[in-house]
């Protein structure tokens, strides 16, 4: 449970930001986690499709951004 909720404040303070960190788990799951969508498996590829124009789609292109900024690159 502790790594959970460790886990989901960093998610809050480095990927997320802004009026994200004050926000419970309840909130980011209602507006983040639990949205309707479909996922295909393709060609070693996943695809995660969301309905046109969902207000949330921005907040996840994002996040997204901002976890692949995450990645330590290797320095030699």
């Amino acid at each position: 449970m502790i790594l959970a909720l460790n886990l989901n404040e960093a998610m809050k303070q480095l990927v997320l930001g802004g009026s994200w960190i004050s926000r419970r788990m309840k909130a980011i799951r209602f507006a983040l986690i639990n949205l309707p969508g479909q996922v295909i498996e393709q060609s070693r590829r996943l695809i995660v499709r969301l309905g046109k124009g969902h207000p949330s789609f921005e907040t996840l292109i994002t996040a997204r951004q901002r976890i692949v900024m995450l990645v330590v690159e290797p320095s030699g």
